[in-house]
């Protein structure tokens, strides 16, 4: 599954099979982008999620009236104070026995999540040697065609051998719809 060196966060809200919002709790100098792919924890399975968004905050109470540079003098510490919350959108399932796009089921509140490896994401995305994205079609209108043209460069870099199918993707969607 994944190990504690690879966690990246923990879902800390369900707002239904396909949407959550991860805290982060790892303190990594490469913050996840729009259209990367995660795996989150759901029994022995994995969610093969999307990230859809990211939200920062500080407690409001901790917002000084000093400036930014007085504030790293005589206030050292607030930058722990700072949270990171990333939106994701489950895709589908990847278990031991293949994959599944699409889902029934939610991950429990508190569940690990982590960046998918390529290895795990190309397994995700091929059925039988050729790729697939069938979940395009289902979650279009959820994700929306910027997401969607993210997750495409995301798989352009993973699957050269899906290049033919992925090419008119792309033109389709950069074009607004329209080949």
């Amino acid at each position: 599954m994944v190990d504690d060196d690879t966690l990246f966060g923990e879902v800390v809200r369900v707002d239904g099979v396909n949407a959550y919002l991860a805290r982060s709790v790892s303190r990594s100098s490469r913050e996840l982008g729009v259209g990367e792919f995660v795996g989150v924890e759901c029994g022995g399975d994995v969610v093969v999620s999307v990230v859809t968004g990211v939200e920062r905050s500080i407690p409001e109470d901790m917002v000084s009236m000093i400036s930014l540079e007085m504030e790293s003098k005589y206030l050292p510490y607030s930058s722990e104070l700072e949270s990171s919350y990333y939106r994701l959108f489950g895709l589908g399932l990847l278990s031991q026995s293949g994959v599944q796009h699409g889902l029934r089921v939610a991950p429990r509140l508190r569940s690990r999540v982590w960046r998918l490896d390529d290895d795990t994401i190309r397994k995700f995305h091929l059925s039988h040697g050729r790729a697939n994205i069938s979940y395009f079609n289902r979650y279009r209108e959820a994700l929306g065609d910027d997401l969607l043209l993210a997750i495409v460069d995301e798989l352009w870099a993973l699957l050269p051998e899906a290049h033919r199918m992925l090419a008119p993707v792309r033109k389709y969607l950069k074009g607004g719809g329209a080949l």
